[in-house]
């Protein structure tokens, strides 16, 4: 098993075994009993489709509030489209093996309709639950299918409401704080193989910035879902949590992950010759193994007030005197020119965050 299946597999577990997913788990969990319970109460023919209640409820709790109110909303939307278009087809007395098809394929031209959002699968199921399970009462299926989903996505966002999710924050600077800490140790290992006799025994520094790509949506991702897990959430009202600083450090390590992958482009070009041969000066690698070894310190203090500052004057020093050997140095072939121009724009990524 390689390094980065490791890696998914312990990012998938860490997000699998947290509070945040049992007490989902657990507001799931109430809400189907509650709504099962709840829709044997309603009044008439409609308690004979309670078995739609807790499909609802399980529907209607997801990871925030606003999503809740949003999914019912088009969830209720998208059945009762459905619902209307098996009415249609049931009224033209055609047999259910058309009936069923058309109906199919006519919920399914609906759902391009991208305003019904989550709504938009339901509108072929309604359909075909309504020509085929409800041919005999047409209107009391429909209505029972409706008010009995209804309720149990009512239900489902009032059981994230009243056990209020929590705000996604821990998680979210936990990952960060995992991913500077990755990155830290890729710049590291790069500034290591300058030290080491070439050709190296590792190669996982050429592809990691490739892999960083994804790894550093995935957290943008648990940032925007933090930010919007405040959105109707009563424990935003006594919690003051930015996201201010998360997107700056996610910034500043995609910019500075897109010059390390040219660096080590050219790595591989002065070692293996590929994909073009780019020699580097030998009284280069110094000062450039020295500047990434204080980047790799630069992005692990990104967020810590007291060290930022130290950090990112030794990386500017430091990234100054690569940057000076375009000056003094000779040209010494294609590779030079580029780990110039990625140290100066590493040197103005650092300097921005004064």
């Amino acid at each position: 098993m390689n390094v980065k299946m490791v890696k998914v597999l312990r990012a998938s577990a860490a997000e699998l075994f947290t509070g945040y997913r049992f007490l989902v788990a657990a507001k799931a969990a109430v809400a189907v009993v509650a709504a099962w319970l709840l829709g044997q109460l309603l009044p008439g023919e409609l308690d004979e489709y309670a078995y739609y209640a807790p499909l609802g409820a399980l529907l209607g709790v997801t990871p925030t509030v606003v999503d809740s109110i949003r999914t019912s909303i088009e969830m209720v939307a998208g059945i009762a489209l459905g619902v209307l278009i098996g009415w249609l087809l049931i009224a033209t007395g055609m047999p259910w093996f058309l009936r069923a098809p058309i109906g199919a394929g006519l919920g399914v031209w609906v759902a391009g309709v991208r305003v019904l959002g989550a709504g938009r699968v339901y509108v072929a199921i309604a359909a075909v639950f309504v020509v085929i399970l409800g041919v005999d009462d047409p209107e009391s299926y429909a209505l029972g299918y409706i008010a009995q989903f209804g309720l149990g996505l009512v239900i489902g966002t009032l059981a994230n409401v009243v056990l209020m999710p929590p705000l996604r924050f821990s998680s979210a600077r936990a990952r960060i704080a995992s991913l500077q800490t990755d990155f830290a140790n890729h710049i590291d290992e790069i500034a290591n193989v300058l030290d080491e006799r070439w050709p190296p025994k590792g190669t996982n520094w050429l592809h990691y910035a490739r892999d960083l790509r994804s790894t550093v949506d995935s957290a943008e991702q648990l940032v925007n879902e933090a930010r919007k897990s405040r959105r109707g959430n009563p424990r935003a009202l006594w919690t003051h949590d930015d996201t201010t600083t998360e997107y700056e450090v996610l910034d500043t390590v995609r910019n500075i992950a897109v010059q390390m992958s040219e660096i080590a482009q050219v790595l591989n070009g002065a070692i293996w010759n590929e994909p073009i041969p780019a020699p580097i000066p030998h009284d280069i690698i110094k000062p450039l193994r020295d500047a990434l070894s204080d980047l790799s310190d630069f992005v692990r203090d990104l967020q810590d007030d007291e060290a930022a500052p130290e950090t990112r004057e030794r990386c500017l020093q430091s990234c100054d005197r690569v940057i000076a050997y375009s000056i003094e140095g000779p040209d010494a072939g294609s590779g030079i020119g580029t780990i110039i121009f990625a140290v100066r724009t590493i040197r103005a990524i650092v300097a921005d965050g004064e």
